[in-house]
């Protein structure tokens, strides 16, 4: 039997003995918990180590049974020196499970007036907690002592994932806490470990492709000592394209006087970043397909092809599948780069990774702008996360500089420290949002006043939004007509439509 992986509470129990057991489970399952019973210490080691145990409910003296211990016997009633040896044998095979499920939480079980010294060793070679119970008592302290130890693992397994994230974001050498940018970065891992096939790197412009393309090479353990190079294909084109790519033989063309290697050559053995690769033309799609199915380049005015060994890496902040459809991109170059594929989620989606960018940012700059930092207050890191828009982390980079730049004095980034143009940035995004706010609560009002269709809609919007305008206007009709983008004969007309009064100015 194993266990079910949508249970909360998992519950393995080790037990060698039938006394009671049937009554322990059907409690503990009444309760919530799905139990696995295993009488065995080998078999329970066994299931630690290929499955998922949260939970491990383990009898100390009555799980040392003979398949650990030889010749003794799985019963509480037994000598004092045999009980000794049982417990001692238990506590071994305890740690043992605990080395091969350090996240299991494990509850130990012992007998009403077992010795005191032994449930302590229990509990400080890493037990949550022990319990006493015996098969004429009902299950409820047991229970408890689960669920607690439930939590416990909860947080365990949170913790863990904490850990591993910071791990992941060091190894890679991007600043940032996210979850959804270290499942990223686990996923680039295994792309670098596990294969050698192309990947294709997406998202906003300013999200970090290129530094996400650099992690792979850092994280990839064959190539990571070889180039990594990176070639704008929206800088180059025609016969220059295919010269920079796949490189050129003496004389091919006028101004070729030497023979030159190609990105490919140069990066052979490393990576090579391809970015833009929407923006590649059109003629070097099929060589460039060649290129990756063939692992050859046959330089300009070259009759023989060269092999090469790189990793190719596209990078493109236009979806792809839309180019295939409109004939722009090839559908087969397409298929080849898109095997491993990567997205990059836009800074808006993951606002906790702005203050590690930030205060990576004011390191990087720091001694440039000659303004040593020791801190950052709170309300900072929420101006930025506001202001930033479409521009991303590039975004945020300049925003930083820019703070650098106009700080007068002091070790601290402050409120006050932040330039003018971005704290109206933050109020135009913030009545921006207040604006849609109120748009989404009118049409909601509207849809459930009755039907009204798209045009009507519209029309009661411009109403108001005229009636608006003109109560608050202190400007003529002249310019009034300018700020809303209509002549004053549209305006005039809009007014006498909808039965407003002209405004009072000349």
């Amino acid at each position: 039997m194993r266990f079910n992986r949508t249970s909360r509470h998992a519950v393995l129990l080790v037990r060698c003995s039938t006394e009671g057991t049937e009554g322990l489970i059907r409690g503990l399952e009444s309760r919530g918990f799905d139990v696995v019973w295993v009488q065995s210490s080998l078999e329970a080691l066994a299931r630690v180590a290929s499955e998922l145990c949260p939970l491990v409910l383990y009898d100390l003296a009555d799980a040392a049974d003979v398949s650990v211990t030889p010749g003794l016997t799985g019963s509480y009633r037994c000598e004092a020196g045999q009980a000794g040896a049982l417990l001692s044998k238990g506590l071994h095979v305890f740690k043992q499970i605990r080395q091969q499920s350090p996240h299991s939480q494990i509850v130990v079980l012992v007998a009403q007036g077992v010795d005191v010294t032994t449930c302590c060793q229990a509990v400080v070679s890493g037990a949550a907690c022990f319990v006493e119970w015996t098969p004429r008592m009902p299950v409820d302290r047991v229970a408890d002592s689960l669920r607690q130890a439930s939590e416990r693992y909860e947080v365990s397994i949170r913790e863990g994932e904490d850990l591993r994230s910071r791990a992941i974001f060091d190894e890679a050498g991007i600043a940032g806490k996210s979850q959804i940018m270290a499942k990223l970065l686990f996923q680039a891992k295994r792309a670098a470990l596990v294969s050698d096939a192309p990947v294709l790197v997406c998202g906003e412009s300013g999200t970090g492709k290129q530094l996400l393309a650099e992690a792979i090479h850092r994280m990839d353990p064959k190539r990571r000592s070889h180039p990594f190079l990176t070639v704008n294909c929206a800088a180059i084109t025609g016969t220059l394209a295919e010269s920079a790519l796949f490189g050129h033989r003496k004389g091919s063309f006028t101004g070729a006087t030497q023979d030159r290697p190609g990105y490919f050559q140069a990066a052979d053995k490393g990576t090579l970043l391809l970015d833009e690769i929407s923006e590649l033309e059109k003629p070097l799609q099929p060589k460039l397909l060649r290129v990756l199915q063939e692992g050859r380049v046959l330089p300009v005015g070259d009759d023989i092809e060269r092999p090469v060994n790189v990793r190719v890496i596209g990078a493109c902040n236009r979806p792809l599948p839309v180019l295939v459809q409109t004939g722009e991109f090839r559908l087969d170059l397409y298929q080849r780069l898109n095997v491993i594929s990567l997205t990059l989620p836009p800074l808006r989606d993951r606002p906790e990774d702005i203050p590690p960018l930030v205060q990576f940012f004011l390191r990087q700059y720091a001694a440039y702008y000659r303004h040593p930092i020791e801190g950052v207050d709170e309300r900072v890191y929420e101006v930025l996360s506001r202001t930033i828009g479409s521009g991303n982390v590039r975004e945020l980079e300049n925003a930083v500089r820019q703070i650098l730049a106009f700080k007068v004095a002091g070790t601290r980034i402050e409120l006050s420290d932040i330039p003018p143009g971005l704290l109206e940035k933050q109020a135009v995004r913030d009545s921006e949002g207040e604006i849609v706010s109120v748009l989404s609560s009118a049409v909601d009002a509207m849809l459930r006043r009755g039907r009204l269709t798209l045009a009507e809609m519209v029309e009661q919007f411009e109403a108001m939004i005229l009636n608006e305008a003109m109560s608050r206007s202190t400007v003529t009709h002249c310019e009034l007509a300018q700020q809303l983008g209509l002549s004053r004969r549209t305006l005039y007309h809009k007014l006498r439509k909808y039965d407003l009064p002209r405004p009072k100015k000349p």
